[in-house]
């Protein structure tokens, strides 16, 4: 009888891990791809329906679901429901920032997808610049004057919310050092054996996210438009100032960018009559061809083109090998090499493998032991007195041959070509001005060795919690610790979740026009050479300033032969 008993508890457990795993294993990328596609071919209802089924508007991905829908009603033109989506992203943000230490860790030690999606940094901005754009839109379509200044007035506060959000950035959450869970003391203790982990070839302080030009600037186009021109010069100049010290270098963008912030500086000055003072600034800022075109822009009518080019990448997953080398007393992780790619190799090889002296002579004594190997793509954590701390655990036990465990990367960002606006007959380039595909990128890196210590961390609770099971599995104990620490292992997940249909970076245009009828088209380069193609007629009136949107998306399979025109043709 013991026999069926035991094969029918081999099934079940083996059952179980098989379900764990499936339930365990898609990223988010995929489970929206289907959407995403749909933008892509234009079909934005059926993307709507897709994300609506993909997406829940409460639980887990709440963020998500207001994120991606807000920017679909965008782009079929509904702002005010881009709106009232986004107004309800931006409070779960909020309410999620306020979120309980206790609660957050709880997740990170099971699974960080099974958690609420809380948004970086720089998706929170976007969310403000969303809705000021959502805001321009409903001023571009509305019927009265006073419709018109009503949405003028949105963006100006949506603007201010930009400024205190970006006063703001900076703000750091609390630690994991007083927490009184039992689980969570041994999981502090894991963290403390894995926080030596670190990349030794990257200065994170170098890629922080601390402010956004491109949110100052698009204020201060807000507050332009408004006729606040003081409050537009504050904006235009921490544009400028922000561009200049490093926004254009980290985030690779034109150096254009900061001449244009500079040039709407000294024009602000300009019609506030501060015309000496314009005058000097544009002597030290500006090129003597900007300075002989300021003249051309006073009294005349403007336009702006925004264009939001491209999709930002999606957040992956690879999957990584723990060992014990108890030679040096250390742990070593290397990525499984049939399994991963050359980019995934390429960010464990930058961000975690040993490279610098102390990892050679580690190298070299282990070599005395096992052989010498070329040793490029592993990570020693020589653990030193933590050894003894990771034996009382019994962690170096549960480990035992290896573990696996999962941290989130990106691939190389796919280059954009360039965008060229015709006015009639003249030809303008679009000036890179924000990139939120490298922000997601530098994010995630300076997260590195969080994510890699935090992963580590989970596994190994996991892995002795099962042997906890085993303990006292009695004559089963060594299936159910076998099983227990499979399933932990294979049901791990990093956190892939990011917001998919944020562009992968925006461009800008500015053009003093004479007022009356022009024809433009908008010729954008996208990735692997493919093309998006638009045209519009406007009609200016004097002093106005005509705001262009447009989403450049590179046709996908099932596209109709129009998909190179606009999804969203603001404006009209």
């Amino acid at each position: 009888m013991k026999r069926p008993q035991r094969s029918a508890l081999v099934r079940a457990a083996i059952s179980g891990a098989c379900a764990a795993v499936i339930s365990g294993c898609a990223t988010y990328g995929a489970g929206v791809n289907q959407a995403i596609t749909q933008v892509q071919q234009g079909d934005l209802v059926g993307s709507e329906a897709s994300f609506k089924q993909a997406l829940k508007p409460v639980g887990n991905d709440a963020l998500l679901y207001h994120l991606e829908l807000g920017v679909v009603k965008h782009l079929q033109g509904d702002y005010a429901a881009s709106n009232q989506l986004l107004d309800k992203a931006e409070r779960i943000a909020e309410n999620l920032e306020t979120t309980s230490i206790t609660s957050s860790l709880a997740v990170m030690m099971s699974n960080p997808r099974q958690g609420p999606y809380g948004g970086a940094d720089f998706e929170k901005m976007f969310i403000n610049y969303y809705k000021a754009m959502n805001y321009f839109g409903l001023a571009q379509i509305a019927a009265t004057r006073n419709e018109r200044l009503d949405a003028l007035d949105g963006a100006r506060i949506e603007s201010r919310r930009l400024i205190i959000r970006l006063n703001d950035l900076n703000s750091r959450k609390g630690t994991y050092a007083e927490q009184k869970d039992k689980d969570q003391q041994t999981f502090t203790q894991l963290l403390k054996i894995f926080e030596k982990l670190q990349g030794n070839l990257i200065d994170m302080d170098q890629l922080e996210y601390r402010d956004d030009a491109m949110a100052h600037y698009l204020t201060g186009i807000s507050f332009e438009m408004n006729g606040e021109y003081d409050d537009a010069r504050i904006s235009y100049q921490k544009a400028a100032k922000s561009y200049e010290d490093g926004f254009v270098k980290q985030f690779r963008l034109d150096k254009d960018m900061t001449s244009q912030a500079w040039f709407d500086v000294v024009r602000m000055m300009r019609k506030m009559g501060d015309k000496n003072d314009a005058r000097r600034l544009a002597k030290r800022k500006l090129s003597k061809k900007q300075r002989a075109e300021l003249d051309k822009w006073d009294n005349t009518a403007q336009l702006i083109v925004i264009e939001d080019k491209g999709l930002a990448p999606q957040r992956k997953e690879m999957n990584l090998e723990l060992s014990v080398n108890p030679t040096l007393q250390a742990l070593e992780i290397r990525p499984y090499l049939f399994q991963n790619d050359n980019a995934q190799l390429a960010w464990f090889y930058v961000l975690y493998a040993d490279k610098g002296i102390l990892d050679a002579v580690a190298n070299y004594l282990d070599a005395t032991e096992v052989g010498f190997v070329f040793n490029s793509f592993t990570k020693t954590v020589t653990l030193g007195p933590l050894w003894n701390t990771a034996e009382d655990l019994g962690l170096i036990q549960a480990i035992g041959n290896s573990m696996r465990i999962t941290i989130p990367y990106y691939d190389p960002i796919k280059k954009m070509g360039d965008t060229e606006l015709m006015v009639g007959d003249k030809s303008y380039d679009l000036i890179k001005s924000s990139n939120p595909a490298q922000m997601g990128l530098q994010e995630q890196i300076v997260n590195s060795g969080f994510d890699i210590q935090m992963a580590l961390a989970r596994s190994a609770l996991k892995a002795l919690t099962a042997a906890k099971v085993g303990d006292v599995g009695g004559q089963y104990g060594g299936l159910l610790a076998t099983v227990g620490k499979l399933t932990a292992q294979l049901t791990d997940a990093a956190e892939t979740r990011n917001w998919l249909l944020l562009p992968s970076d925006v461009r800008i245009r500015r053009v003093a026009l004479e007022p009356g009828q022009h024809q433009l088209t908008l010729d954008s380069t996208l990735e692997y050479g493919l093309h998006h193609r638009e045209q519009k007629n406007i009609d200016l009136k004097s002093g106005e300033i005509h705001l262009w949107q447009v989403r450049s998306l590179a046709p996908v399979a099932g596209a109709p032969s129009s998909a190179v025109k606009s999804l969203v043709q603001t404006g009209n």
